[in-house]
């Protein structure tokens, strides 16, 4: 009997051990994958900086702060329609963003989705420049072959309405909006050409425009480049334009980035590097983190152009652009001629937030190869030759002119003024050729 209970009770914990071996191996595989799950979370927020917040005393510090002062505004201030809990909080964010700088923005849910919306649809145009003078709004350039030379607009016309509505006292960007629009469709412009009224119908349509404006080599041998904008063409564009320069004698060369609001940065290191040595640093990406950085070297290109040249610049010259100028002149390849650029030196992301708005923030910044910025400060030139608002415009019209349009119409009967002297073209050359 006792040898059976023995063996009994031998058996019954054999049963009960294998049961506890089974649930603390379940056990311990839960606690593993709780703790890697921990770990893994931990790590995405420690190494994610946004998130990282979360485990920051000062953030929930400044956050009571915020709250309270949310909590006491709305509780306490007199006019109860502007101290209602989404008005603050709209007031706080958008004057919080805007203290960063001036490309940091933040988008209402509305704003968002129309953000959204245009960032994946494509806009066409008709072809045209506009620009606004004292008699109106002008077309300034009709690029050849689009839909708005097609239809007949011409330089020199004065655009009254767009679709039936009238355009006067809005701004450009406001304007050239309403002429864009879907592949195919068709817009409006009444315009006045020489006292005669009439309204032309556009197809709009994908535009090829070159982004070499003009180039040419004058009696001095001094070759002209300006470039527009940097896009994937323009390697191929400059690259044309160098080859016909040199094969016309060119001795030095102005290269004009007059008004080029910039473009693709893989474009802007493709153009210096006709001008600089192979493997060149142009410029250096940097964010906040250690692996959020990047530098962008000169590539194989032909021609190499090794010829004296200098570089014109202006207010309305960013980004890519200044890029370029920056690192000609700080690499001692170009002196730079004109105004003081714009100052776009910046990469902007843009982030939707939990109640479909949106923040856009510049989250890195581009340094140039002695390590400055050229972010909101721009580029000084070397020689500075101011030109007025008026005069400003007064020249790129005529940049925007063919010599063809010149020699075929009275340009103070068609523009209302007179050809002016491009005194920073003028101060480029005298720099070149050396003259006092």
């Amino acid at each position: 009997m006792a040898l059976a209970f023995v063996i009994t009770l031998g058996r019954g914990f054999i049963v009960k051990g294998k049961r506890v071996l089974i649930k603390t191996l379940f056990f311990c595989c839960g606690i593993g994958l709780l703790a890697s799950m921990a770990g893994f979370t931990f790590a995405h927020f420690w190494y994610n900086p946004s998130a990282r917040a979360w485990f920051e005393v000062d953030f929930w510090k400044q956050w009571l702060r915020f709250g309270e002062t949310l909590r006491l505004s709305h509780a306490q201030y007199h006019d109860l329609n502007k101290s209602k809990y989404e008005n603050l909080t709209d007031n706080a964010v958008m004057g919080m963003v805007k203290s960063l700088d001036r490309h940091s923005s933040y988008y209402f849910p509305e704003q968002y989705r129309v953000f959204q919306e245009d960032s994946h649809r494509q806009y066409f145009g008709i072809g045209i420049m506009i620009r606004k003078i004292e008699q109106g709004v002008l077309v300034s350039k009709v690029f050849p072959e689009g839909p708005a030379s097609s239809a007949g607009l011409q330089v020199g016309d004065f655009i009254l309405s767009v679709n039936d509505e009238p355009i006067k006292g809005l701004e450009l960007a406001d304007i050239s909006s309403k002429i864009k629009g879907i592949e195919g469709t068709s817009v409006e412009i009444a315009i006045s050409r020489r006292e005669e009224k009439k309204t032309i119908n556009v197809k709009r349509g994908q535009i090829q425009i070159s982004t070499v404006d003009r180039y040419y080599v004058d009696e001095n041998k001094t070759g002209y480049l300006h470039l527009i904008q940097f896009s994937t063409r323009s390697r191929e564009e400059v690259s044309k334009a160098l080859l016909d320069m040199q094969n016309l004698g060119m001795k030095n060369l102005i290269f004009d980035l007059r008004d080029n609001s910039g473009g693709l940065l893989s474009s802007a290191i493709e153009v210096a590097s006709f001008f600089l040595p192979n493997e060149q640093l142009v410029v250096e990406l940097k964010g906040r983190e250690m692996d959020e950085f990047r530098s962008y070297r000169t590539k194989s290109v032909s021609p190499r152009i090794k010829v004296p040249m200098v570089v014109l610049i202006n207010e309305a010259s960013a980004s890519a652009s200044e890029i370029v100028a920056g690192a000609l002149s700080i690499l001692g390849r170009a002196k730079t001629i004109g105004e003081k650029s714009y100052g776009k030196g910046s990469v902007q992301t843009v982030f939707k937030l939990s109640d479909q708005s949106g923040l856009r923030l510049t989250t890195a910044m581009y340094y140039l190869p002695d390590g400055s910025t050229i972010h909101e400060q721009g580029i000084d030139p070397e020689f500075l030759v101011e030109c007025s608002d008026e005069n400003e415009t007064k020249l790129r019209i005529q940049r925007n002119l063919n010599q063809q349009v010149l020699e075929e119409y009275d340009f103070n009967e068609l523009f209302g003024f007179n050809p002016i002297e491009d005194l920073q073209l003028k101060e480029a050359k005298r720099v070149l050729l050396q003259k006092p």
